[in-house]
């Protein structure tokens, strides 16, 4: 019996080619340049457990920008654009999509440049991609943390309970709970609290 491996998804494949067409349909330059620059930049960040995929890539500004391939329906879906050039070494989204978690280090040719946060070398980041367009810092240290979203069983139709998992390189873990409450008909973060373990 032989081991067959299937390929499910490719970022070249799966990713690429959906870039290139909102590329040229919002005229950001010529074709090769944005190809060159997106091509170059665009990798995998993390797989949620709903199978989503989430990458990034820089855009022809520079700016870190952020999407997710959905699994079940085959489309692309830009997520965020961090107006910076920032190098993100994780990043998650809550199952609803309105709430993005990013890790970001910032690499010179001479090594890490500390400008995200005076001392630090690593910036968590919580952003409130949907409706509003809300940005705290969660982290800014100076070993590496991944960010994971805790995915719920089965789906609910309440307010869903949403919890932020940040694991540092330093052997710590901290336990997030991101407060959901309707304003205006949307779903809009109102607190933020941890727990350290």
């Amino acid at each position: 019996m032989a081991l067959r491996l299937v390929t499910h998804f490719d970022v070249l494949e799966d990713v690429l080619p959906s870039l290139l067409t909102q590329a040229a349909t919002t005229d950001e330059g010529d074709r090769a340049g944005v190809l060159e620059t997106t091509y170059g930049s665009l990798r995998v960040l993390n797989i949620e457990r709903n199978g989503n995929i989430i990458y990034t890539y820089k855009d022809n500004k520079g700016n870190a920008v952020f999407g997710l391939y959905d699994c079940q329906t085959r489309q692309n879906e830009h997520l965020y654009t961090f107006e910076k050039d920032m190098q993100a070494v994780s990043c998650s989204v809550n199952s609803e999509r309105t709430v993005l978690a990013a890790s970001f280090i910032q690499y010179t040719t001479e090594g890490v440049k500390n400008d995200l946060q005076p001392g630090s070398k690593c910036l968590t980041l919580l952003v409130e991609i949907h409706p509003v367009n809300n940005v705290k810092v969660l982290k800014a240290v100076d070993s590496c943390v991944w960010v994971q979203f805790l995915y719920p069983q089965a789906e609910s139709h309440l307010l869903p309970q949403n919890h932020l998992l940040l694991i540092s390189e330093e052997k710590y873990i901290e336990r997030f709970h991101i407060q959901i409450t309707r304003e205006d008909g949307d779903r809009v973060m109102e607190s933020v609290g941890n727990i350290k373990f």
